[in-house]
C-alpha cells in the first residue's frame, strides 16, 4: 500500500472528507487545556465511531492502524478542548 493521497486539519468540528475511502491516520493535538476527538464514519457528529483520541493540556493522541482503516459515508470530527488541531492522512 502507498502513501495517503490527502491530507487535512480541523480546528473545530466537521466533515474532512464526503464518500468512502482509507484513513490511515487521525492526529489530535490539545490547546491549552484537555481536549478529545471523536472520529465517525459520516459526515455528521453520528453513527459509527471509527476511534476516539483524548489528550492532556498541550499533548497529542494518534490513531494509525496498520494498513489504514476503511469508511464508507465519510470522515467526521467533534472537537472539545481550547485550541486542539486534529489532522488526517487518508485516501
Amino acid at each position: 500500500m502507498g502513501a495517503p493521497h490527502a491530507y487535512s486539519h480541523k480546528t473545530g468540528d466537521g466533515t474532512v472528507k464526503s464518500g468512502p475511502g482509507i484513513l490511515h491516520e487521525a492526529h489530535l493535538a490539545a490547546g491549552s487545556d484537555a481536549a478529545t476527538a471523536i472520529v465517525y464514519d459520516n459526515t455528521a457528529a453520528s453513527g459509527t465511531v471509527i476511534c476516539k483520541l483524548t489528550a492532556g493540556a498541550n499533548g497529542s493522541d494518534r490513531y494509525a492502524p496498520p494498513g489504514g482503516v476503511s469508511f464508507g459515508a465519510g470522515i467526521h470530527v467533534a472537537l472539545t478542548g481550547t485550541g486542539p488541531t486534529a489532522s488526517f492522512a487518508y485516501d
